[in-house]
């Protein structure tokens, strides 16, 4: 995507309304995807305003219809030239994390969470000779 491309996308969602995005993604075991694409309509200054009073983005009828490549061009932008540029969130323990765009100014903050399984080490010794059991 270009960036003219983009600016016309964001502007286009201004002009029906949309102040901010919200995309959500999950990951683990050497895959993940984004789940879901929010849109809200109430004023957004700064990526922490995209609030979680979303609307989901497929129910909406008029962005469903109208902008359903609109949709896919988010989903791709957000997962070619964002996502795959931070933390790994989709090998191994993965992580699940929040994308919110601000419309039309197209500022954006990512909260990228990463599983982490720990562990705990303990040793023992002693001699085989002292674990037999006496007759």
């Amino acid at each position: 995507m270009t960036e003219n491309e983009l600016t016309s996308l964001l502007f286009k969602l201004a002009d029906l309304g949309v102040t901010g995005i919200k995309v959500k993604y999950d990951g683990a075991g050497d895959s993940g995807s984004i789940e879901w694409i929010g849109y809200t309509d109430i004023p957004c200054k700064t990526p922490e305003d995209v609030d979680d009073n979303m609307e989901d983005w497929v129910d909406d009828w008029v962005l469903a219809k109208i902008c359903a490549d609109a949709h896919n061009a988010i989903e791709n932008f957000a997962n070619e030239r964002l996502l795959d540029n931070i933390e790994d969130w989709w090998n191994n323990e993965g992580g699940w994390g929040e994308l919110c765009i601000c419309v039309p100014s197209g500022k954006y903050e990512i909260t990228n969470n990463i599983r982490i399984t720990d562990y705990e080490t303990y040793n023992h010794d002693g001699n085989l000779l002292e674990k037999v059991e006496e007759d």
